[in-house]
């Protein structure tokens, strides 16, 4: 059986996730582990990591990615959102 293919907004979330866990509170975040932990593809994630840019959710480091407060808000509130739609059945 295979997976299902994933949302957007699942995607958006898993990268906003693992710039979270790879440092991006810090601006430590590397690019690669973050693309990496996401699991999606370097290029993909390039053109989502400029999307990220523009909409003020990441800072672009020296050291590496740092996640915004308007991004961690937007993080918390996609969490939000997605855990009440599966809460009562609908997926996205």
């Amino acid at each position: 059986m295979t997976a299902g293919k994933r949302s957007k907004v699942d995607i958006y979330s898993a990268v906003l996730d693992s710039i979270c866990r790879e440092g991006g509170r810090e601006g430590t975040a590397s690019p690669t582990r973050v693309a990496h932990r996401a699991n999606i593809s370097y290029d993909r994630f390039l053109k989502i990591l400029d999307h990220f840019v523009e909409l003020g959710w990441v800072h672009k480091t020296d050291a590496g990615l740092e996640i915004t407060l308007k991004g961690v808000k937007c993080y918390s509130e996609i969490k939000k959102t997605t855990e009440f739609l599966r809460r009562i059945g609908l997926s996205i």
